[in-house]
């Protein structure tokens, strides 16, 4: 059984934030949730705001998101979830999952500013929006989807019960971590080679 995790102590192993945010929790090879009560970092709408400070999207003042907000945070990391692991698999993804992306994107533009940061400009929310969470996590999977070579490299994460997407930048990459699902898969193969080798 998968150990309760919080937002302070969830992997950011995606390379992007979108992928972070969906892989905010555990995912079978249906595109279910697996063990949300212990693998959900967004549980809650307390947090939803503690992923955002984790990932410098939010301020200590922020205000805590609404129990809807929370719910649309939801949606958006589901449906950014099943699109990314759609196109990982070569498919096409769901025209409801991309008109969800498609409605938080256009919300996020409509309350963005274009704010100087040293040598660019940079799109930004107020640190004290929660809104700014499901605001940034919808322009980066726009930006993801707008970059062939990026997008070419979105893999998912075959150990079971994960289903987590990352950017394979490297083109050796099979797992999320070696450390975690790539070490459990040796450690199988190895236990069936023994019960091979002693029958």
């Amino acid at each position: 059984m998968p150990a309760l995790r919080t937002p302070e102590t969830v992997h950011l192993w995606g390379e992007t934030l979108c992928l972070d945010y969906a892989n905010s929790v555990d995912w079978s090879p249906g595109d279910e949730h697996v063990d949300p009560e212990k693998t959900d970092v967004l549980r809650s709408e307390e947090m939803l705001g503690r992923w955002g400070q984790r990932c410098d999207l939010l301020g200590e003042d922020a205000g805590q998101a609404s129990a809807a907000e929370l719910s649309r945070a939801r949606l958006l990391r589901d449906a950014v979830h099943r699109l990314f692991s759609s196109i990982s698999r070569g498919q096409d993804p769901a025209g409801r999952d991309l008109d969800l992306l498609m409605s938080d994107y256009a919300e996020a533009v409509n309350h963005v500013s274009l704010r100087a940061r040293e040598d660019l400009y940079k799109l930004d929310w107020p640190l004290a929006d929660p809104r700014k969470v499901r605001f940034a996590v919808a322009t980066d999977a726009i930006a993801l989807l707008r970059d062939p070579s990026r997008l070419a490299r979105v893999s998912r994460c075959p150990g079971r019960g994960c289903g987590w997407l990352f950017l394979n930048l490297s083109g050796r990459r099979r797992w999320c971590s070696m450390s975690t699902c790539g070490s459990r898969e040796k450690m199988r193969r190895l236990h069936q080679r023994r019960k091979r080798c002693a029958s």
